[in-house]
Parts: C-alpha cells; structure tokens; sequence
C-alpha cells in the first residue's frame, strides 16, 4: 500500500455504540447513528440517504426526528439521487441552524463546493467508499425479487446483520410475510456491486489527504479478537479528520471509542486511499447488462457457454 498519502487527520480510532439492539441494527459499528442522535438532540438536523418508500431508488432525505433514523441506517451501495439536497441544506444553515451531512467524499466535496465556505453550524461525515453501482443495478435487482416473491418488499438492506457483524447478507422482506436472506457477494447484486462501478470511482480525486469531512467512518475491516477495541456485532473505523470533528467525537454519548493509529486502521481498508478497482471484464459485463439485464448479465458472466 502506498503510504505517502499518509493521515492528515487529527485522531484516528476504532468503536462501537454501546447498544446492541441499536448496533445489530447498523452496517458496521453504529458511529453514523450516535452522530445523527446527538445532532437532533441539540435540535439540529441530518441529511443522509434513504430508500425510496417503494425501495427502488436511494435519495437524499433531511430528518430532525429520531423516529426517522431507522431510514437512515444501513449502507447503500448505489448511485444516490441528491436533488436540490445541497440547496436545502444550504438554506437551514442560512437560518442558522445546526446540520449533519452523511455521504460519500465526493458528496460531502460537492455540498463545501456549494456551499463555498466551512462553517460552524455544518459537521460533514464521509464513509469509507468501494463505490457504488449503477442505480439501474439497484432497479432491476428489487424488480426481480418481487416478482420472484409476487409481492411488494417492505423492508430492504444489502447490510444485513444475522447474529454478527460478519458474512454481511443481503436481506429483504415482503408483504405477504415472505422474506429473502442470501450472503451478499453470492447474489446478482453483490456481483454487480464488485464489477460494474461508477467511471468516475476508477479515479477517485477524494481518497488519501484529498479528504476533507471532519469525521469518516467505515467498517474496521480486520479487527480481531485480540484488539480491545472488537465487537462481534460491528465496528467501526473512525477517523478525526479536523479539530472539529474529534471534539464532537470526544462527546459523542453512548460509544465507545478506542485511539489507534492510522496505519493499523487503514492496513485491511485500502479503500481509504484507493480508488476502486477496474474489473478487467467490466466493459463486457456492462454491455451485456445494458442489453439483457442483470440476471442474464450474471449469469453469462459466471456460466459462459
């Protein structure tokens, strides 16, 4: 890995929040959620990403209700729509209010680019991005299951938690009661996920100290047992990008955060640093998917004749 674009950061750690009904409910250790319960409590607000109520697309949404955090958990691995989210966001801030914005680096980059300035009210957080695939992905993938199940999915996720943080399932529930649970990566989805990214995340221009929220956060990919800081249930890799940030971090009620170093944090998460990777098979594949579908995309990509 190349470590010349070391940390810029001001603190780097790994954690959990310390609820395990509300940590089984998280992708990874439940960081995002604490941040978000802490903004509304100071009467502030969250703009973060959502499922669209029918499921087939993810959005932009602002909250400043924790009955609606549940909308907000769990990651999105597909294109988001974002709307007139930084003109929104732009327009609470002018009122003076306080905002947490969740979103990819190169979502948090465009909302300072708007916005044209850092300012107090505003505490961005980045995740740790793989980037994500195309939404026609997403789409065609929740169309196939409700026509395999003959009924409308009332609950989604690709971050699933059975009894751990690990193997990560794809999960979905219907209305007629019926519900979908396979390993991640062994579905159409998860396949398209690892092969047919955004062109722009081949050359991502935010990883390494192209950073600039003032907290990311991600999953603590290879922790173990022997690290104080291991949870079966999730964690997270958390990273104090500013002097704000980690003031925020240091009060952060319901964690437990646990100081590391940037190497041990970036070590198993590369994606900090590099963009993701092209599949050497990705043109054929994308062809294909435009042309047929997904489900024969797969297939053919898998099972050639």
């Amino acid at each position: 890995m190349d470590m010349t674009r070391i940390s810029h950061d001001v603190a780097v750690y790994g954690g959990y929040i310390d609820d395990d009904n509300e940590l089984m409910q998280s992708a990874s250790g439940g960081i995002a959620t604490a941040l978000a319960e802490q903004m509304i409590d100071a009467g502030g607000y969250v703009a973060g990403v959502a499922y669209s109520e029918d499921f087939y697309k993810a959005e932009y949404i602002i909250i400043n209700d924790k009955n609606d955090l549940e909308k907000l958990k769990g990651s999105k691995y597909v294109e988001t729509e974002k709307k007139d989210i930084y003109k929104k966001v732009q327009s609470l801030l002018m009122q003076g209010e306080k905002v947490l914005f969740i979103g990819l680096p190169c979502t948090v980059a465009a909302m300072y680019k708007f916005w044209g300035e850092r300012v107090e009210n505003l505490l961005t957080c980045e995740l740790i991005c793989h980037g994500p695939t195309l939404a026609k992905v997403h789409e065609e993938y929740i169309s196939y299951l409700e026509q395999v199940y003959n009924s409308k999915i009332i609950e989604f996720s690709v971050r699933h938690k059975k009894k751990e943080w690990l193997p990560l399932y794809l999960y979905a529930k219907f209305a007629n009661g019926q519900e979908f649970e396979k390993p991640f990566n062994s579905t159409e989805y998860g396949f398209a996920f690892f092969v047919l990214g955004k062109e722009s995340c081949y050359n991502c221009r935010f990883k390494g100290d192209k950073r600039c929220a003032d907290i990311m956060i991600g999953d603590f990919w290879g922790v173990t047992e022997e690290d104080e800081f291991w949870n079966k249930k999730g964690v997270s890799a958390i990273f104090a990008e500013t002097d704000k940030g980690n003031e925020v971090l240091n009060v952060l009620q319901g964690v437990k955060l646990f100081p590391t170093s940037f190497e041990k944090a970036v070590t198993n998460n590369p994606m900090v640093l590099k963009s993701k990777v092209r599949n050497l098979q990705r043109e054929k594949f994308k062809k294909l998917f435009e042309e047929k579908g997904l489900m024969y995309a797969v297939k053919d990509y898998t099972y050639p004749e």
